[in-house]
């Protein structure tokens, strides 16, 4: 084989190679067909080039051709686009152009909807809405802060979840669950006049230990449950008092062992409970050591 042949068939295939390169090229950018001008306005266009894909119902029918800067501050960018022939008929003027991008980290590309039957056609130059795209960043960050808000939300209810729990344990063994339930049914003094009954217990006959609100034996109150039950009455009160101690502890100590003792009658006898009152005296020098519990009746 001569040297020139060889020659003639390397310039033979540079040209086809060439040839296809150009061929592929035009095809991409529409050289070879017939388009039309169409312009879009954007506020923002978020790293558009130009030559990017312009789409109708996801087929790459056009491209950016360049994007101009508006003439004053307050106005907006206009993407200039090389449309197919062929979108005439779909494109109409109530079109929108929307910024879009490959995957999360792909290439911007300008995204065309489908126009109405009713929507008037469009003319080469004309211009469409164009829909502002969502800075990615922004949208990441703000994930990411509603994330953290919602962690931190969790985080403090888990905790407030968590330290509820521990309060509940804590006060269930001084035999009582929820302290926020002390204050119902609380007065805040004795009332004044004589009583028609009372009844007075020694506080260490009646609960378990010097610390807890926890009764040994319910029927230790049966007496004062059947008057209750069998008397008309203007007003009762479960006084509490303890003799010795932390005076701020045992205020709310005598609270809790005065509601556990009306708890009890409530639930065991028939009467009106909404005549039945509490009050914590806490520490009382008239109390004793133990202290005492009071079931006082007035007419």
């Amino acid at each position: 084989m001569s040297r020139a042949f060889r020659l003639g068939i390397f310039v033979f295939f540079t040209l086809l190679f060439l040839a296809a390169g150009v061929f592929l090229i035009g095809e991409k950018h529409f050289m070879f067909q017939q388009t039309y001008q169409l312009k879009a306005q954007f506020q923002d266009v978020a790293g558009l080039d130009n030559g990017a894909d312009v789409r109708l119902g996801g087929i790459h029918l056009g491209n950016v051709k360049y994007i101009s800067l508006p003439e004053t501050p307050d106005g907006k960018l206009t993407v200039v686009m090389d449309m197919s022939n062929s979108t005439r008929n779909l494109i109409r003027q109530n079109s929108v152009a929307t910024i879009k991008t490959e995957g999360l980290l792909g290439n911007k590309y300008v995204e065309i909807s489908f126009g109405s039957d009713k929507a008037g056609e469009i003319a080469s130059g004309d211009t469409i809405k164009g829909e502002t795209p969502v800075d990615f960043s922004d949208a990441t960050m703000s994930a990411m802060n509603q994330a953290k808000a919602a962690a931190a939300s969790f985080a403090e209810d888990a905790d407030a979840l968590k330290q509820n729990f521990l309060l509940r344990g804590f006060f269930n063994k001084r035999g009582y669950e929820d302290p926020t339930e002390l204050t119902k049914n609380r007065i805040s003094q004795m009332p004044s006049g004589k009583t028609a009954k009372s009844f007075v217990y020694d506080a260490g006959d009646v609960f378990d230990k010097s610390d807890n609100a926890k009764l040994k034996n319910e029927k230790t109150f049966d007496e004062a449950g059947k008057f209750l039950e069998s008397n008309k009455f203007r007003l009762a009160v479960v006084a509490t008092s303890a003799g010795t101690g932390d005076t701020e502890k045992d205020k709310t100590l005598t609270q809790a062992r005065a509601k556990v003792v009306r708890d009890l009658l409530v639930q065991k006898y028939k009467f009106d409970d909404t005549k039945l009152k509490v009050i914590g005296l806490g520490k009382s020098a008239n109390a004793g050591d133990p202290g005492k519990v009071e079931i006082l009746v007035y007419d």
